[in-house]
């Protein structure tokens, strides 16, 4: 298997995020590391959600470029899973990301199903954690892939770039 750094620049889907860790000193051997790391890594698509001058800004300033990029890192090993029993985790940048699950806006529809298999009770348990899983979302960015495993950590895939609060793009 890979490391984080290894498998986030195999994906190609986080180029602009992997280019970013690249001109950091230091973030790249970090990541290189032991760990554990749980990184929730922006698809290109939304760096590009940005304007384009959020992202000059951004990719023109090392340190705030350094601030953003370390509020996507986390310490630890964090599954999907154990994502839905915290609401905060705290970042290498030092400042805490929120994380909730919106399932609870999700219809789940009023039909009373009858059987007592157990294939049934598995089927519906394995439905509804499915739909949690998918319903996770990290400082408003919802989880588009969950449980990327690297040797030294995992992954989350998500739809937006996360920044710091009193950073200004």
């Amino acid at each position: 298997m890979a490391n984080i750094i290894e498998k986030a620049r195999a994906e190609h889907a986080y180029n602009k995020y992997v280019k970013g860790l690249e001109s950091v000193a230091g973030l790249v051997d970090t990541l290189s590391g032991p760990g554990p790391f749980t990184i929730f890594i922006p698809t290109d698509a939304a760096f590009d959600s940005m304007s384009d001058d959020q992202q000059a800004n951004l990719f023109a300033d090392p340190g705030k470029l350094a601030k953003v990029l370390k509020y996507h890192i986390v310490p630890g090993y964090y599954t999907a899973d154990d994502l839905l029993d915290r609401l905060f985790l705290k970042t290498r940048e030092g400042q805490r990301l929120r994380e909730w699950s919106d399932i609870s806006e999700t219809a789940l529809g009023e039909e009373e199903i009858v059987g007592g298999g157990d294939a049934l009770s598995y089927i519906s348990s394995d439905t509804v954690t499915t739909s949690v899983r998918e319903s996770i979302k990290i400082n408003g960015g919802h989880v588009l892939q969950a449980n990327v495993i690297a040797d030294n950590g995992i992954m989350h895939v998500i739809d937006k770039v996360l920044i710091p609060q009193f950073t200004m793009l």
